[in-house]
C-alpha cells in the first residue's frame, strides 16, 4: 500500500450555480492548487441534479487530515453540504497497470 491517500467526497449546494458561483470555484481551485500535500483534485458535477464532488490525491494521511479540517469549515461557510466522504488507501500495483497518474508526484 501507498502512503498517498485518496479523499472522495460528494456534496450538495442549495444556492444558484450561476456565473458568480463558477467564478468563486475558480478562485477556490487556485487556492487548492497551492495547498501543501494536495497532489491533484478532480472536480465532478451532475448538472441535472446540481450534485457535485471531488476526488483528491494527497501525499499522506497527515496532509489530508489537515486540509480536510480546514476545507470542511470553508465549504460549510458557503452553504455546501457534504453528503458523503471517504478516505482510501491506494493499491499502487493495480493502479499502475491501469495508468493512474501516481508517478507524477514530485
Amino acid at each position: 500500500m501507498s502512503t498517498m491517500k485518496i479523499w472522495d467526497l460528494h456534496m450538495t449546494y442549495d444556492g444558484p450555480m450561476n456565473e458568480e458561483f463558477f467564478q468563486d470555484t475558480n478562485r477556490l481551485a487556485e487556492s487548492i492548487a497551492q495547498e501543501t500535500g494536495v497532489i491533484w483534485k478532480i472536480w465532478t458535477l451532475d448538472e441535472s441534479t446540481g450534485d457535485f464532488g471531488s476526488t483528491y490525491l494527497f501525499r499522506d494521511l497527515a496532509a489530508l487530515e489537515t486540509y480536510k479540517a480546514m476545507h470542511v469549515q470553508r465549504l460549510e461557510a458557503i452553504g455546501v453540504t457534504i453528503a458523503s466522504d471517504h478516505v482510501f488507501d491506494i493499491m499502487e500495483d493495480l493502479s499502475a497497470i491501469t495508468h493512474a497518474p501516481l508517478g507524477e508526484t514530485v
